[in-house]
């Protein structure tokens, strides 16, 4: 009796094995980007000083003017998201790039509007739904006049 039970036991487990449980790989990547989002909404302050950085550096005269800058795209946050990518287990890989503008009066120069692309490397666990790591990638940034 208890060999016969083994052996029922280890066909069920090569069944589940080869027929697979849990959740897809398109449902992985959903839960990832879903992650992915939920950050981005709730991390918008140092997202904002990233981009503050970014302008203020990209921009000749801007460096005055982060307060208003901050205020400006605050409200103007736009994000794509890039393809999860599984590095091991649980641990997925993607961007999240921002898009903002803002319109500054500068010394000299008068009013002029830039617009403003940030790429995030966010890394997710799947296992606690969150965001474990993220850079800003101001080697892929773009800052330039509309």
């Amino acid at each position: 009796m208890r060999i016969s039970g083994t052996i029922a036991l280890l066909i069920c487990l090569l069944l589940v094995g080869v027929l697979g449980c849990g959740d897809s790989q398109e449902e992985r990547n959903a839960q990832a980007l879903n992650t992915a989002r939920s950050w981005t909404e709730v991390n918008t302050e140092p997202v904002i000083g990233e981009i503050v950085t970014l302008v203020t550096t990209g921009v000749p005269g801007a460096s005055l003017l982060s307060g208003v800058i901050a205020n400006q795209v605050a409200g103007l946050l736009s994000w794509e998201y890039s393809e999860p990518v599984n590095t091991t287990g649980d641990f997925y890989r993607l961007t999240a790039t921002v898009s903002t503008q803002a319109t500054l009066e500068l010394p000299l120069i008068g009013s002029k509007t830039y617009e403003a692309k940030l790429p995030f490397d966010l890394a997710v666990d799947l296992g606690t739904s969150t965001v474990t790591n993220w850079s800003a990638d101001f080697e892929s940034a773009k800052v330039g006049e509309k």
